[in-house]
């Protein structure tokens, strides 16, 4: 105990030794918050594979469009769930009694996936050249409406500004 009071009694000695704390709690938030987002790339990397998902799918109705006879520059916007929906393995049991009970496959602790299923998409905006002709415009919802698989009601379309 005595060489604990000598060493908070040599701390107290210290001239600004308010300053020092200060400069370490700060240090000490400081890598908190660098080294605490180390933790949650599993989130990230969901929401850049999400992400990256999209922006696939988007690219390539550009690049279909584009190519539409009548159509110039497009430009692609799709809204869509937060979320992919997983699809999990059940094992299926019959009780004595006759009836069936369902209980997920687990893997390391983990349920097992067997599907992953894309967002769900709400709705596309594409703002095309050449939108301004019905029959153009026509033509870019079917592009949509087959490669994303959605109801055309989903889809709008606009004319570029020149």
């Amino acid at each position: 105990m005595a060489k604990f009071k000598s060493f908070i009694a040599k701390i107290k000695s210290v001239k600004n030794i308010e300053i020092y704390v200060a400069a370490v709690l700060g240090l000490v938030v400081v890598a908190v918050l660098v080294f605490g987002g180390v933790f949650s790339t599993k989130n990230s990397a969901k929401s850049t594979t999400l992400d990256s998902y999209i922006s696939q799918m988007e690219h390539k109705i550009v690049s279909v469009v584009e190519n539409i006879e009548g159509c110039g520059k497009v430009a692609v916007a799709i809204s869509h769930d937060a979320y992919e929906e997983k699809v999990y393995a059940y094992e299926k049991d019959k009780n004595p009694d006759g009836t069936e009970t369902s209980t997920v496959v687990l893997v390391k602790g983990e349920p097992l996936v067997i599907k992953t299923l894309p967002p769900n998409i709400l709705g596309v905006v594409i703002v095309a050249e050449g939108a301004d002709n019905p029959i153009i415009k026509m033509k870019i919802k079917e592009v949509v409406v087959t490669l994303l698989d959605v109801d055309v009601s989903k889809v709008q379309v606009f004319t570029h500004k020149s």
